[in-house]
């Protein structure tokens, strides 16, 4: 089956998946929205009931929203329940003595260029930690969910914590270990799920006591991520695939500030970071209360965020 197109998939979510919509409006109100010049915005969470006895071989359940990135109005919300993946292979797992409870995270949603929907998950268990692709297949008329398992680690505690993709079916994955430092950049086959033992693109290695977060990708093709260090604020980094380090060979990261909000520096990381179509940073954020999540606009010369409004989301991204 052909990826499902961007503006495709926010007309078909309403119309063609009526069983599992939760709110939203009519299939037409999402078609004249989605040809709005602002598009649309993804929001994804986590479903209260994503629990499952196999959390290796089943994705978590996903609540899947579409809002109006120019108003912020909600489209429609559909619920994909726990999805069987399609390489059921094993992968190291390690019994741990102290562990509370499972667990689900989402890491990262992304849109490719041919407009397949990606999000990755981390499932947490007494026996290790299992990394899930959920992504959008399907005709033009009715668009479907499937899932993979992220195969080829060697270690149980390796979590892929942010993702973008890649020319020829790659994803650039940040790699960490139970979510925390060390961590490392990798590259991922989209079609198999299989992390690549040869590096390519000549990856650098990252401080093993930084933590690194919300890769995204501008339309110029340079990357751009967050990095903490022994400061404990978030500093937005870049670097571009055609551009190395003259004495390593490895692709340079440059440093570029650290983002701020009202004057002030952020004490925390952000929560997501994704271009729009029009080349704006935005970036997803606890509000003032923290007790919602709200999108901003982020300078990506300066660092300096600005409310744009609430977003009830634990990941986002936009269509293009």
């Amino acid at each position: 089956m052909r990826s499902l197109k961007r503006r495709q998939f926010g007309k078909l979510a309403a119309a063609s998946l009526t069983s599992t919509v939760v709110a939203g409006l009519s299939g037409k109100a999402v078609a004249q929205n989605t040809e709005t010049k602002q598009g649309i915005i993804y929001g994804i969470n986590l479903l209260s009931t994503s629990n499952t006895p196999n959390r290796e071989d089943n994705t978590p359940g996903l609540e899947v929203s579409t809002a109006d990135s120019a108003t912020g109005k909600i489209l429609s919300k559909l619920n994909r329940l726990s999805l069987f993946v399609d390489n059921p292979l094993s992968v190291p797992k390690r019994s741990r003595a102290f562990f509370f409870n499972d667990s689900n995270r989402i890491t990262k949603a992304i849109v490719l260029k041919d407009g397949t929907l990606v999000i990755s998950t981390v499932s947490s268990t007494r026996n290790g930690h299992f990394n899930h692709l959920i992504f959008t297949v399907g005709s033009s008329t009715v668009p479907q969910f499937r899932g993979k398992k992220v195969l080829g680690f060697k270690k149980s505690n390796q979590t892929v914590e942010s993702l973008l993709g890649l020319p020829n079916n790659q994803l650039l994955c940040l790699v960490g270990t139970e979510g925390v430092p060390p961590f490392s950049m990798r590259t991922l086959d989209f079609t198999t799920g299989q992390v690549l033992a040869r590096d390519d693109l000549a990856l650098p290695e990252l401080p093993p006591t930084h933590r690194f977060a919300n890769l995204c990708q501008d339309l110029k093709g340079n990357i751009f991520a967050t990095e903490i260090g022994s400061e404990g604020i978030p500093f937005l980094i870049s670097m571009n695939l055609q551009e190395k380090a003259i004495v390593t060979g490895k692709l340079k990261i440059k440093r570029l500030t650290p983002l701020s909000f009202e004057g002030r520096p952020l004490s925390n990381d952000v929560k997501d970071l994704t271009f729009s179509a029009s080349g704006q940073l935005y970036a997803l954020a606890p509000d003032k209360t923290r007790k919602s999540n709200a999108v901003y606009t982020v300078d990506v010369k300066t660092g300096k965020m600005a409310l744009v409004r609430n977003f009830a989301a634990e990941k986002f991204t936009f269509s293009l």
